[in-house]
């Protein structure tokens, strides 16, 4: 994420988004609310999407907060309107992901034979969602953090990618 400074004064934060790979998530390890083990019918629709939906939540909320830490210490914003930050992007994000979800969930209610290969979507969207938040955890350090943690791998002799050498950690969105 960047903090960047209009010509008027204001500033402008470029966050990170969820994408795709939490409609993945959402589906592939969606609740079994009723605990009959099928995606099928309206019931299945229900939990997929509410597992969606929950999914685009939570992992924006924590994007977000990780986008905006280094703006608090720095004080470029307070914890309150971090926040609000955090609300607005979130709420966003989930009123922007009901038609990604609810027609993944109209799919997999009417096919539940394709609920594998959501499983499998699921897998690939986790992978990239943990790359995506380890990255924003790094970015989220202070400099002082970074430091600790490059002699910690220094000593145990393990090359972490953005922290052991001055080469940046691959972009992932």
């Amino acid at each position: 994420m960047s903090l960047t400074k209009n010509t008027d004064g204001s500033y402008v934060i470029n966050p990170r988004q969820s994408g795709l790979e939490s409609a993945a998530v959402g589906a592939g390890f969606a609740p079994d609310l009723n605990g009959d083990a099928s995606f099928a019918g309206l019931e299945g629709g229900v939990e997929v999407t509410s597992g969606g939906l929950l999914s685009y939540a939570i992992y924006t909320a924590v994007l977000t907060a990780l986008d905006t830490i280094p703006d608090v210490r720095s004080g470029a914003i307070t914890r309150a309107q971090q926040r609000e930050i955090i609300l607005d992007r979130t709420w966003a994000a989930t009123k922007g992901a009901v038609p990604t979800v609810v027609i993944l969930a109209a799919v997999l209610a009417l096919c539940p034979w394709l609920s594998g290969a959501v499983f499998v979507g699921g897998l690939i969207g986790a992978g990239v969602m943990t790359t995506r938040l380890v990255r924003c955890g790094i970015d989220a350090l202070s400099d002082e953090q970074k430091q600790a943690l490059k002699s910690k791998a220094s000593e145990v002799g393990v090359n972490v990618p953005g922290l052991s050498n001055d080469e940046p950690l691959p972009s992932y969105g």
